[in-house]
């Protein structure tokens, strides 16, 4: 038997319910207790959960059936890599791997981020998935708007 597509498995009530967050596990808590959503895609925290290969093997044997696969989630602390233009904010890792995408797409400065608010204007990604659409276009036009106010 082969592994499982990655976007294939939708959890079940009993498995989101029993899912304990894994690397993320304080933060996912916090998230689901306060009924947190990803600030540029709007999913809550158990949305987040998705069936994908489980990375690293402790984490595998912990985590994962017999061919690697098994849900996982991603939060991460978005900042500005310049001068402040935000506050740190929790966003979900599909959101966070957006902004680097784009910046990485247009070349843009190692100095720049895209606010949460900004990703939220390019960025949509489906419930239980990575599966993350990127309006490129509108991302590289938010830069150029923005850089001609000193990112501001």
């Amino acid at each position: 038997m082969a592994k499982s597509l990655k976007y294939s498995r939708i959890p079940t009530a009993d498995e989101i319910a029993a899912f304990n967050g894994m690397h993320c596990r304080v933060k996912y808590h916090h998230a689901v207790s306060t009924g947190w959503r990803c600030p540029c895609c709007g999913r809550t925290a158990q949305q987040l959960i998705r069936w994908t290969e489980i990375r690293g093997p402790a984490w595998r044997k912990a985590y994962g059936d017999e061919y690697g696969m098994g849900f996982t989630v991603t939060l991460a602390e978005h900042h500005c890599h310049g001068d402040g233009r935000f506050p740190p904010t929790l966003i979900c890792g599909d959101c966070n791997s957006a902004d680097g995408a784009a910046k990485r797409k247009w070349r843009l400065p190692e100095s720049w981020s895209f606010s949460p608010e900004e990703l939220s204007l390019f960025v949509t990604v489906a419930p239980h998935s990575g599966d993350t659409h990127i309006d490129q276009e509108l991302a590289r036009q938010i830069f150029e708007r923005k850089s001609r106010g000193n990112f501001r």
